[in-house]
């Protein structure tokens, strides 16, 4: 009986450490000598044209997939809160979204969340576009490596059919590694 007690005792001790850990870990909290190792991640973003006039986006976040793992935010440039555009107008012209020390490791998606889009049709007309689920993911893998700088080029296409029809932006994405 003592035998037993002495090890459901050591189990809830172990289990209890672990969930200590494991939160300080997910918290981010920095321990001298025990620093992460941080490479850089350079986001930038094009287009190529479609038959609109403008189509005008607002990102209110971007954040990256560390494999198996949780979701890192990435800041814009200039600490701003968000980034609007008229992505027609980076037609071979490339925007820099972020530039961020991010932890060393795989990453399998690059995620924005857009806030606001519309388009301007050549008849001067606007449409208020909405995007399911409410954020767009880049499905794409790339390796962030200490002390290095990995740049990764979005290219977002939209989607006249989609546009026309149902009034949702879904565009077609193509992503680079360089």
């Amino acid at each position: 009986m003592e035998a037993r007690k002495v090890g459901t005792y050591g189990i809830a001790g172990i289990t209890l450490a672990a969930l200590i850990v494991s939160g300080l870990y997910l918290s981010g909290l920095q321990f001298p000598g025990f620093a992460t190792k941080k490479g850089n991640l350079v986001v930038l973003l094009t287009d190529a044209p479609v038959d609109i006039d403008h189509l005008n986006i607002t990102i209110d976040s971007l954040s990256v997939k560390l494999r198996n793992e949780s979701w890192i935010p990435l800041p814009f440039l200039n600490d701003q809160n968000e980034v609007y555009f008229d992505l027609l107008a980076l037609y071979n012209v490339t925007m820099e979204l972020s530039d961020a020390k991010i932890p060393v490791g795989n990453y399998t998606k690059l995620r924005m969340t857009v806030k606001t889009a519309n388009a301007t049709l050549a008849n001067n007309e606007t449409l208020d576009l909405t995007v399911p689920p409410g954020h767009i993911d880049v499905i794409i893998k790339f390796e962030i490596e200490s002390d290095d700088v990995t740049v990764v080029l979005v290219d977002m296409q939209a989607d006249w059919v989609a546009i026309s029809k149902s009034n949702h932006l879904r565009p077609v994405l193509k992503a680079s590694v360089a």
